[in-house]
């Protein structure tokens, strides 16, 4: 009976051993695993074919379709602190897009505060360039040479681009020897932030020529243009332009007294034809720079009733109207009068931007920001009183320089004289 039990344990344990090895299958030597994976690595899969009637595309590699094709453009962010943070920037800056062979002269950058809650700031560019025009020699004194572009960015792709015509002037007195030597016409421009939304910017064109018998007349250009913003869209729209003339008296009175050195035509020694001149056009600036100046606190006192069109002191009326427009409550038109002050100054004046900000302030606008700071200059004078600009020295034209023959050719000569 014993045996009988240890006999059937065995069975059923050896039953056991053998279904547990059912779901196992045996394991190969490492030798026979590298071979089998090899084989398998071997095996070429081939996709599935797709019929097309289209050439395969010839990419990069490393790239795909969706590498090749051109990316949406999006507004790009600033990354800063404080309230500049998330601004919409220009995605090419507007020194980027200027003309080519126009040199940067001067280059603004403008932030305006979102005007509804949530949206972030706006910060445009606005750059100002000079670009050299070609002018022959004898009319250095007709054309200034340089042509003003501005060019404005703003976030996006938006952009607008503005071009000053070349100023020109016709001097009826100067003398031919001084138009040819000393008198160049010149050329300049800048910008000017005006705090407004709507209109951020103004960009001035000058230029000065000389005139009269002994050079001493200075005639004046002044052209401007303002970057307008209507829903989206940027445009540059003209303000103004003038022309006004200036005496250079201390020209005059180193003429006189054999003192100027600018031009050749200068150096001769005393002038004695200037002496009169520049007597009689002292007491003629002296009286009048003395009416203009009184005249002028009248005005800027909110008196008088002239016209700036041919006015020799336009600034102080256009002050005064500026002042009663904004006490009428048109701080629109307000802002469009105080800005030809600028114009004609050719700078951001305290008195024109005293305006602009209560004008500002009155539409219930946000005021624009500027960078770099720009400074306020005192207001200009009357035309007639405008300081003359220092003249630079010039020396005379260089005669044409005969050479000198060579040694061989000295020889050569020399035989035929001398057989």
């Amino acid at each position: 009976m014993h045996k009988k039990g240890t006999m059937g344990l065995a069975l059923v344990l050896a039953l056991v051993l053998a279904l547990g090895a059912c779901g196992r299958t045996p394991k190969a030597p490492a030798a026979q695993t590298e071979q089998v994976a090899l084989k398998t690595e071997a095996v070429p899969t081939h996709a599935p074919e797709v019929a097309t009637d289209d050439p395969p595309l010839n990419l990069p590699a490393g790239q795909t379709l969706g590498d090749a094709l051109p990316h949406v453009p999006s507004l790009p962010l600033r990354l800063a602190s404080g309230a500049q943070a998330g601004a919409l920037v220009p995605q090419t800056s507007c020194a980027d897009q200027l003309p080519a062979d126009c040199a940067l002269s001067k280059r603004l950058e403008i932030t305006i505060a979102a005007e509804k809650l949530g949206e972030p700031p706006v910060i445009g560019e606005v750059c100002l360039c000079t670009k050299t025009v070609d002018r022959e020699e004898t009319n250095r004194a007709v054309e200034t040479g340089k042509q003003l572009v501005v060019v404005a960015a703003w976030p996006g792709d938006r952009k607008a681009e503005a071009t000053f015509v070349e100023a020109h002037y016709n001097p009826t007195d100067l003398p031919p020897t001084r138009a040819r030597a000393g008198h160049d016409a010149a050329a300049w421009g800048t910008l000017v932030s005006t705090g407004w939304p709507q209109v951020p910017v103004l960009a001035i064109a000058s230029a000065r020529f000389s005139d009269g018998a002994f050079g001493e007349i200075t005639a004046w250009q002044r052209s401007a243009q303002a970057l307008h913003i209507d829903s989206g869209k940027l445009s540059w729209q003209p303000v103004g332009d003038r022309t006004f003339q200036s005496v250079d008296l201390g020209h005059l009175q180193a003429l006189c007294e054999g003192r100027a050195d600018a031009s050749p035509e200068d150096r001769v020694g005393a002038n004695p034809t200037a002496c009169p001149r520049a007597e009689q056009l002292a007491q003629e600036l002296a009286t009048g720079a003395t009416d203009r100046q009184t005249l002028r606190l009248k005005r800027l006192k909110g008196q008088g009733a002239e016209n700036a069109e041919k006015d020799a002191d336009p600034q102080s009326i256009w002050l005064r109207e500026a002042k009663k427009q904004l006490k009428a409550g048109d701080w629109q038109a307000a802002i469009a009068t105080a800005l030809k002050v600028d114009m004609i100054c050719g700078e951001a004046v305290q008195d024109a931007h005293a305006i602009l900000v209560d004008a500002v302030n009155q539409g219930h606008l946000p005021f624009s920001k500027v960078a770099p700071n720009q400074p306020l200059a005192d207001l200009c004078e009357p035309l007639p009183d405008k300081p003359a600009p220092k003249r630079q020295r010039v020396e005379a034209e260089k005669s044409a320089k005969v050479e000198a023959p060579t040694k061989p050719a000295l020889k050569a000569h020399a035989h035929t004289r001398h057989p």
